[in-house]
């Protein structure tokens, strides 16, 4: 009886602590992958008939959903919930008054520019505390993702078939792209739990030491997080803008340093 007694207790107890965990709002890209001509008009075009398999996203949506979704992993985030966009976003948010949130659009596309074809994602991040309460706050930042440019020409798309083809260098890096972004998703849910004056001092590109293939970053830029071959810097323009850029494997370094 005693046993039965201390269970009775502990589930009581269980249901006097809610799951104060933010949630996680996902709306990810809608259609295909398309091709982005850097410094043109921002129209976009389909990708060359010789680029294009059966999967028109080249299974980018199902990689991330996947990747967000897994039983198995210990997320920092109470639900996930899967949107169609920003305004459906924000009729979820309205539903959840009181507890805080994680809201992450995401586009991604191919963008040419000279002789190479790069994989981009952008999210547009906000973080909203108290939601619909008189003391509600966003915080918007906008995160761009970039993979390692693949030399090729959408021109004579037939030399690059095997590089684009099915299970192909650009289907890596596209799979691999849903496992970056879901851990950086997972960083940034988890600090939403913790307050400021806790969170961990960033080190900058300069004092770590790293150097990714980026123009306009300096040594001085704060280093938000990092991964194998890659880094995740907040720099100038927009103030509060993200970029995940992969690091230059020559010792030249950032613009600064």
């Amino acid at each position: 009886m005693l046993v039965g007694l201390m269970l009775m207790s502990a589930a009581s107890g269980t249901e006097l602590s809610p799951d104060v965990r933010p949630v996680l709002i996902l709306a990810p890209p809608q259609g295909g992958l398309l091709l982005h001509h850097a410094g043109q008009s921002p129209d976009k075009r389909p990708l060359p008939v010789a680029w294009r398999t059966t999967e028109p996203d080249r299974g980018f949506n199902q990689a991330l959903l996947m990747q967000l979704d897994h039983v198995a992993a210990n997320w920092p985030w109470r639900t996930l919930i899967v949107s169609t966009g920003a305004a459906d976003s924000e009729t979820h948010l309205q539903t959840l008054a009181g507890q805080d949130a994680v809201v992450a659009v995401v586009h991604d596309e191919l963008v040419e520019g000279g002789s190479t074809v790069q994989f981009h994602v952008t999210l547009a991040l906000t973080t909203v505390r108290a939601i619909a309460t008189a003391h509600e706050r966003r915080v918007h930042t906008p995160v761009e993702y970039f993979a390692t440019g693949l030399a090729a020409d959408s021109g004579r798309p037939r030399r690059q078939r095997v590089m684009f083809g099915k299970d192909g260098p650009l289907d890596d890096q596209v799979s691999t792209a849903a496992v970056d972004l879901s851990q950086f998703l997972a960083l940034i849910v988890a600090r939403v739990s913790v307050p400021d004056n806790l969170h961990p001092h960033n080190p900058t590109l300069g004092a770590l030491g790293l150097h990714p293939a980026c123009a306009e970053c300096r040594a001085s830029d704060p280093v938000v997080y990092r991964q194998p071959g890659r880094v995740w810097v907040r720099v100038g323009r927009p103030p509060g803008r993200i970029l995940a850029l992969p690091l230059r494997t020559s010792k030249a370094g950032p613009r600064g340093s």
